[in-house]
């Protein structure tokens, strides 16, 4: 490209244009020109390690937060400087959480991105029935304890320690679900009908004949939408009346989502929460928002213009005028008698129904404006957020930085550094020296077609029931270095992070709280394993340098804190000897192929665990035990299918 062209790229790419309408716009403005998608991409690249330039990853991302003035958190491995979560927020989104702090709609994203890390969003809604977005996180995993802590961040953004939000709309995955009860337990936790219509219907396809689904489909839905107990039950009857040939349809109907969760979605009991009727676009700009705010102060639709809305006009928002106006066309079917109205506008978005508007009407009074629930007259956000007086939300540093300062002047040399390192994580959060987690899936060159396996590589060549759970094989310099290169990358190192592995592997075999358990495990070899990771140069290593097992598994294990799966001949897994089980430990899975080379093997979410060796359990300590005990499962699997696929 010439420097017109890439200077094209580069502004182009800069408002975040997309690399094939880059390439229109370079053919558009430059006829003559020849490039192609690849090398818009390649000049992109360039542009954003320009942008970046010496800081990493985590160092750029955190300088264009704090650039961003968002409010931000991590945490890191256990013992590492890997990231393990980051959540972040806007904080003009801060402030509409605040203001309108009722219903919340959370999910995650599947793992798309390189380092295969879910994308947690959560999002609100305004009183124009706008979204935005409060914050995302990305997250280790999608367990239980990985929801709480964002939950926990979340919480942290509320101005006032007693606010949490009243309705919080998710998809049936349980371990967020069981992470809001612990976080937000006086929140009431719906269901989203989309998600659950969609599984419906294709538990439906699945086991019903075509010519019943359309009938069965209706019949579902109005068992969701029964806008009662009495006639949930009957909606119900009919369901199964027409699914009596159906067993596996209607019993999965039943036992996946009705019978735990019909509070959660059905209309019968989500009727009477205040949820203020979630839509489900996620993405809204913050200007969409403050213009809708301008609209319903100085615009007044036809439908409004009479004194009955006298006191609302200009006071609350269009969206609940429409709503209201809606409802004022009942009033003539219901009156004034509360049993027909049923109320659920009421009961469901803080308007008045029918049947009030029904006593209005007749007293010929305008609806006064204290019927409208709060969140509706909300129009601005240029307020300043409230702090408690007495509930603990404080903001004063006096006494915490005195603090620090007496904690600092006690301390000696050493601990002086350690205190000065860590409030220079927060101070200076762009010289950080957190790293991301290991990529875990290629991008590029991975190994995906069927027939393309590499015929030299002994995972795929000799037949073993673990083949059927491997995802794919990344590759490492052949150098003599590969093993601990690959357990760079696994760690977070990068590749080229091998020569770190080794000293810190070395470091390890030292340590003066496990030398008697490696005087014990190694024996007379233990000189021959300290001499195998001490190199004289950083090119190719001999044999004897290069990493084998079992003897560096227990070392890698053990420093690291990870379970370490080798699957060769044979296979086998190492967890660590001196600590307990954690149900968030990172497994490292590696391959030995063709008999001189190591590899990182991604496998699938849960896959079985080979055995361990006769010398862990002979040398681990008693809490290492429950290693064992809580990866039971996954080892009991390995034991059922290998004697059938060996």
């Amino acid at each position: 490209m010439t420097t017109d062209e890439k200077q094209h790229v580069a502004d182009l790419a800069k408002r975040h244009v997309a690399p094939r309408n880059i390439l229109l716009s370079l053919q558009d403005k430059f006829p003559e020109n020849v490039t192609r998608i690849t090398q818009v991409y390649k000049h992109k690249s360039v542009i954003e390690k320009e942008i970046r330039g010496p800081r990493s990853e985590i160092q750029h991302l955190f300088k264009l937060i704090e650039d961003a003035g968002y409010v931000y958190w991590s945490r890191k491995q256990d013992d590492s400087e890997v990231v393990r979560e980051i959540f972040w927020a806007h904080p003009d989104s801060v402030k509409l959480l605040n203001i309108f702090p009722i219903v919340l709609v959370m999910d995650s994203t599947y793992k798309t991105n390189k380092y295969r890390q879910p994308l947690f969003e959560i999002v609100g809604m305004t009183s124009t029935e706008l979204t935005f977005v409060v914050g995302f996180a990305y997250m280790e995993s999608e367990q239980t304890e990985n929801f709480c802590w964002v939950l926990e961040k979340l919480k942290e953004l509320f101005v006032k320690k007693d606010m949490s939000p009243q309705v919080i709309l998710t998809d049936r995955d349980l371990a967020l679900m069981k992470a809001i009860e612990v976080v937000f337990p006086n929140s009431i936790n719906l269901l989203c009908r989309f998600h659950i219509n969609k599984n419906v219907g294709a538990k439906c396809k699945q086991h019903v004949v075509n010519d019943l689904q359309k009938t069965i489909d209706t019949l579902w839905m109005e068992v969701v939408w029964a806008s009662d107990e009495v006639e949930y039950g009957q909606r119900l009857h009919q369901l199964e009346q027409a699914c009596v040939d159906y067993s596996g349809f209607i019993n999965y109907v039943k036992d996946t989502w009705l019978t735990p969760h019909r509070h959660r979605f059905v209309g019968a009991w989500i009727n009477r929460v205040l949820h203020l009727a979630m839509n489900n676009n996620l993405r809204l700009q913050l200007g969409n928002i403050r213009a809708s705010f301008q609209k319903s102060f100085y615009e007044v639709e036809h439908a409004h213009v009479s004194p009955f809305y006298g006191y609302l006009r200009g006071s609350v928002s269009r969206a609940a005028l429409r709503r209201i106006a809606e409802e004022l066309l009942r009033v003539d079917y219901v009156g004034t008698n509360r049993q027909i109205c049923g109320c659920t506008l009421r009961t469901s978005y803080g308007l008045p129904c029918a049947c009030e508007l029904g006593r209005y009407r007749v007293g010929g009074i305008p609806i006064p404006i204290d019927v409208v629930h709060v969140h509706w007259r909300k129009l601005t956000m240029e307020v300043e957020l409230e702090i408690g007086e007495d509930d603990g939300s404080e903001v004063d540093m006096t006494a915490a930085m005195d603090e620090l300062w007496r904690q600092f002047r006690s301390l000696d040399v050493i601990g002086k550094r350690a205190l000065r390192s860590r409030v220079c994580e927060l101070a200076y959060p762009t010289m950080t020296t957190l790293c991301p987690p290991p990529e875990k899936i290629k991008t590029k060159g991975g190994v995906k077609k069927k027939g393309k396996k590499p015929t030299d590589y002994d995972v795929y060549r000799d037949p073993s029931y673990h083949e059927s759970y491997i995802e794919d094989v990344v590759n490492v310099e052949s150098d003599g270095n590969c093993g601990f290169r690959v357990i760079a990358s696994l760690h977070g190192y990068g590749e080229d992070g091998w020569s770190m592995v080794r000293r810190e592997l070395g470091l390890e075999l030292i340590d003066k709280d496990r030398s008697t358990l490696y005087d014990k495990l190694f024996s007379n070899r233990l000189s021959a394993v300290r001499e195998s990771l001490m190199i004289e140069s950083f090119g190719s290593q001999p044999p004897e340098k290069w990493m084998s097992l079992p003897d560096m598994g227990y070392l890698i294990a053990n420093r690291y804190n990870v379970v370490l799966v080798c699957l060769g001949n044979p296979c086998i897994t190492f967890f660590p000897m001196t600590s307990s089980h954690s149900p968030n430990v990172s497994i490292y899975c590696i391959g030995f192929v063709n008999h001189n080379h190591w590899v990182h093997v991604n496998m699938k979410e849960g896959f079985p665990l080979p055995p361990v060796t006769l010398d862990w359990k002979k040398f681990r300590s008693h809490i290492a035990t429950t290693w064992m005990l809580g990866f039971a499962g996954r080892m009991q699997h390995w034991q059922l299918l290998t004697p059938v696929l060996a």
